[in-house]
């Protein structure tokens, strides 16, 4: 029944957007009660946490705190493929309700959760800038760049590269890997050190 509602949620907001949705269409869709609806999820913005910032959280949390790994800077180049491929998946299946996000802004989607979603992605700018700053100390490199700025331009690179496609590839956008690939190495050679940009080849 919860995973009805959160795809029942997912497609009302993807093919109609976050304010003409409704929870009776949504509870209509899951063939639930909106009573049901409320008791999980809160409201509406619980069920859009749910649908797109969950997910997000999961998949940097899962690139910026890999697990077995201890004390220092993890920051994984390696896994910054799995972390796109992850990612660029995420934004092409969410393109409408983000390009609504885009217009409207996070904080004025839902009153109640803004400060809380804000919170969260502050707190994963602040953990990959913490950890791009360990990388350089950590090969006795100066960092030439504010690491919490570059971050913040590298995500948004991503999701212009998703949600902007026809404006960036009028003529045709690449295929996922051969995306994901150049803006691995692009990130990879503008934000880390020399000594620890090993897996810059695309492909």
């Amino acid at each position: 029944m919860i995973q009805r509602l959160v795809d029942a949620a997912h497609q009302h907001f993807n093919e109609r957007g976050y304010t003409a949705t409704t929870t009776k269409d949504i509870a209509a869709t899951a063939d639930v009660s909106e009573t049901l609806l409320y008791r999980h999820f809160g409201s509406k913005a619980g069920l859009f946490d749910q649908v797109i910032f969950d997910p997000f959280d999961h998949i940097a949390q899962r690139f910026l705190n890999p697990a077995g790994t201890g004390p220092g800077p993890t920051l994984d180049l390696a896994g910054a493929k799995v972390f796109l491929d992850q990612f660029l998946t995420f934004l092409d299946g969410n393109h409408r309700l983000l390009r609504d996000l885009l217009v409207k802004g996070i904080a004025e989607t839902a009153d109640e959760r803004s400060e809380a979603r804000l919170d969260g992605m502050r707190r994963h700018y602040r953990e990959a800038a913490k950890q791009l700053e360990a990388l350089y100390q950590e090969t006795g490199q100066p960092c030439p760049l504010d690491p919490d700025i570059a971050v913040r331009l590298a995500l948004g690179m991503v999701i212009s590269a998703s949600l902007m496609g026809e404006w960036l590839f009028p003529d045709g956008a690449p295929d996922q890997d051969r995306l994901a690939a150049n803006i691995r190495l692009m990130m990879i050679r503008a934000l880390a050190p020399a000594k620890a940009a090993t897996d810059g080849s695309p492909g």
